[in-house]
C-alpha cells in the first residue's frame, strides 16, 4: 500500500462512511517511499467528511492521529493497530473526535496518561 493510493481513494470516494484497511505485517510503511502511511490515512479523514468507521494499521505516527482528531468529527468507531508513537496521538483522537463511541487499540504503545486525561470522554464510550 502507498500514501498515493490512499489519497487517490480518498479523493475519488469522498462519500465513504466506512474505511477499513488493516495491514497485518506490523509497522509496514509505504512500500514505495518507506514513509509512514500518515499522509494516506490522513487524506481519508480529510476528504471523507461523513466517515463513521475507520480501521487502520501499518506504520503510523502521531501525525495521522492529529489528522483524525482535527478532521474526523463524525467518527463513531476507530480501530488502531501497530501505531508506533506516543500518548500524544491518543490524546489527539480522544480530544478531537466528538462522536467517538468505540475505540479498539491493539499492539500500540499508548500508556495510561492519555486515557486518564480524557477520562470524562471515555465515560460516553
Amino acid at each position: 500500500m502507498t500514501n498515493d493510493a490512499l489519497v487517490t481513494i480518498a479523493r475519488n470516494r469522498p462519500n465513504m462512511i466506512r474505511f477499513c484497511l488493516c495491514i497485518i505485517e506490523p509497522q509496514t510503511p509505504d512500500y514505495s517511499t518507506l514513509e509512514p502511511l500518515d499522509a494516506g490515512f490522513g487524506a481519508i479523514v480529510q476528504h471523507c467528511k461523513e466517515l463513521r468507521q475507520h480501521s487502520l494499521s501499518s506504520l503510523l505516527t502521531n501525525r495521522v492521529f492529529e489528522y483524525i482528531g482535527i478532521h474526523a468529527k463524525k467518527l463513531e468507531m476507530l480501530s488502531l493497530a501497530f501505531a508506533r508513537d506516543s500518548d500524544l496521538g491518543l490524546h489527539y483522537v480522544l480530544s478531537g473526535c466528538e462522536s467517538l463511541r468505540k475505540l479498539e487499540i491493539r499492539d500500540c504503545p499508548f500508556g495510561d496518561e492519555a486515557l486518564l486525561v480524557n477520562a470524562a470522554k471515555l465515560e460516553t464510550m
